[in-house]
């Protein structure tokens, strides 16, 4: 796989460069924005790990440019998700907050490519998820992380509500932006469920 690794700290582009190397990728690096966009122009990447607040070129035109040409994209922040970001207009595919293990980067390039590749719909009462397009319904963009909440309370699993928060607070705004009965509640002695309106 084509890695595009992109960062403005030159010693953990360089760590990371070569563990996904040892992984088997080949990696690309950029250390700002204006070198991501140029190396985007001169060759094909099957996906971009960004600095999300990456010097030169705001991430969030990055991104942007990304989303529509198809190419998944992983943003590294350097404090911990939150539901703002998950509502912003130029969503990444993926988050991933500093610090972390290079098993986590590995674990969250496979999770997802394979999304995108496979293209599976996810479909519960009144809505449906597009796993290629990392929609909602066919209108909001989700990430990677809301897609595996969704998936996992649709299967009735138990899912760490102190790491899950911001996805199940932005899932609920995104589902009444878009009209659904389907809301995400905490359900006594169950744990955090999918419910309809007159549940």
């Amino acid at each position: 796989m084509k890695i595009l690794l992109a960062d403005s700290n030159r010693d953990f582009l360089t760590s990371f460069k070569k563990l996904l190397e040892l992984s088997g990728h080949e990696v690309i690096c950029a250390f700002d924005g204006t070198q991501v966009i140029q190396k985007l122009h001169e060759q094909n990447s099957d996906i971009v790990i960004l600095e999300n607040d990456i010097p030169r070129i705001a991430g969030k035109i990055i991104i942007s440019q990304l989303n529509s040409s198809d190419i998944p994209v992983i943003s590294i922040l350097s404090s911990k998700i939150n539901s703002d970001i998950l509502l912003s207009d130029t969503l990444s595919n993926a988050y991933i907050s500093l610090p972390f293990f290079p098993s986590e980067l590995e674990e969250l390039v496979t999770q997802v490519t394979d999304k995108k590749k496979k293209g599976q719909k996810t479909v519960y009462e009144d809505i449906e998820i597009d796993e290629a397009s990392f929609r909602l319904c066919d209108k909001l963009r989700v990430t990677n992380e809301e897609i595996n909440v969704i998936k996992a309370l649709i299967d009735k699993e138990d899912i760490n509500s102190r790491k899950s928060w911001p996805y199940i607070s932005s899932l609920n705004n995104k589902l009444t932006k878009l009209n659904k009965k389907t809301r995400i509640r905490y359900v006594m002695q169950e744990g955090y469920r999918l419910v309809t309106d007159n549940e």
